[in-house]
């Protein structure tokens, strides 16, 4: 039987590396992608970002709206491979990286990142979408940390970043990443199957949901494919 995909695991403690230097770029900077579609819906609703549907979309269709799009430049994109899904990269209109799409093995997009400038909050985020289900910390660099709230139900997985390690979450603490998933994906199980997350208790001390009890804990052990 094929392995699940450790998706949530991978995206939310990996991705921004993926194309990073040593030392990473700045969680928080006004350069990255001006969107607030978050919270405001526009131009459409979460798990679907500028036109492009998690779950749904075709990634030639994607790769096409992301083109056609005056916000963004230069995306490049890598055809599917052996146990390596088709995957997309591109840009600001000013030139500055800030985003990243993979699909599941049928060619359909199944998670989008988005590094956004810091122009949402942890409060309006949790008045659109509720509290979220479920929170994990990440040490992101000596300087940032970021704590990403999960929301199964639209697909979607925010880090907020209320400073470095000694800092505590507060609601005006900007969100700075966006990562749109399949809702389907988190419905059936293969999103949280391999994670190991945390419950939301509020706006606390970020070492204290780093040193709290796990609610949900591994169920498989995912091995390479």
């Amino acid at each position: 039987m094929k392995k699940p995909v450790v998706i949530l695991s991978l995206l939310i403690v990996a991705s921004l590396t993926l194309a990073a230097c040593s030392p990473p770029p700045p969680l928080r900077s006004d350069k990255y992608l001006k969107d607030t579609g978050l919270i405001s819906d526009t131009p459409c609703a979460a798990p679907c970002f500028q036109n492009v549907i998690v779950g749904q979309t075709k990634f030639t269709d994607a790769v096409g709206t992301i083109k056609a799009n005056p916000l963004f430049s230069n995306v490049q994109t890598q055809d599917a491979q052996q146990n390596q899904p088709a995957q997309a990269s591109w840009a600001t209109v000013g030139g500055d990286d800030c985003c990243q799409m993979t699909t599941n093995d049928k060619g359909i997009i199944n998670a989008m990142l988005i590094k956004l400038a810091p122009n949402m909050t942890a409060a309006q985020l949790i008045a659109k979408y509720g509290s979220p289900t479920y929170v994990t910390g990440v040490d992101y660099s000596a300087q940032e940390v970021a704590i990403a709230l999960i929301f199964p139900k639209p697909g979607v997985v925010a880090w907020v970043s209320p400073g470095d390690a000694s800092s505590t979450l507060k609601e005006s603490d900007p969100v700075v990443v966006a990562l749109y998933l399949d809702p389907a994906d988190f419905a059936n199980g293969k999103l949280i199957d391999t994670a190991t997350l945390k419950a939301w208790n509020g706006y606390l001390p970020y070492r204290i949901y780093q040193t709290a009890t796990p609610v949900v804990t591994p169920r498989i052990t995912a091995t390479p494919q």
